[in-house]
């Protein structure tokens, strides 16, 4: 039961709330600091006085490369746990990797992946808009930026956990277990 209750528990709740918990420190810190350093060096008003939009042109690109580098991160993120668990119980019981993988996978549908791809999208969301913002919003020079970069990654993973329960709720009312 342990290689079927890993990758079900992966697919379906840990990966992608592990991988945007993670995602939020590094990427969510570097979109804060990025965007509060060209705010505060003024080069986002160079953007805007030569008539560029600098929401469409630093914001959005990030918040899009958010929402697609996510699913892909997850999807690496449930390999790694899943293969991990074989290399483990490999060790300790010497079950084969093809008894290991058949009982992996032998509940887990594709119908499981659909709702973990579209929760981690919406993560990749909250983490590109609440970094731009931040970052878009600092103020008070290079210590304003430090404060951008720590406040996007507290507040990046807050509003992922918070969202968390409830697209489980919302999940579990649109996709429900069968059995």
């Amino acid at each position: 039961m342990i290689p079927t209750g890993l990758a079900i528990a992966l697919i379906r709740e840990t990966g992608p709330l592990v991988t945007g918990l993670l995602v939020a420190g590094r990427v969510g810190a570097g979109i804060g600091a990025e965007l509060g350093a060209m705010k505060v060096t003024e080069q986002i008003d160079a953007l805007e006085a030569v008539a560029v939009d600098s929401f469409k042109f630093l914001a959005v690109t990030r918040i899009v490369a958010c929402i697609i580098a996510m699913p892909l991160l997850t999807m690496i993120m449930d390999f790694c746990g899943i293969f991990g668990g074989f290399v483990a119980e490999a060790t300790v019981s010497g079950m084969s990797a093809r008894l290991y993988f058949h009982r992996a996978f032998s509940i887990v549908e594709f119908s499981d992946f659909i709702p973990a791809t579209l929760k981690t999208a919406v993560f990749g969301l909250i983490i590109g808009s609440v970094a731009s913002y931040l970052g878009f919003t600092t103020t008070q020079g290079t210590e304003g930026v430090g404060r951008a970069s720590t406040r996007s990654v507290v507040m990046a993973s807050i509003c992922i956990i918070l969202i968390n329960v409830v697209l489980v709720k919302f999940i579990f009312f649109m996709f429900p277990v069968k059995g």
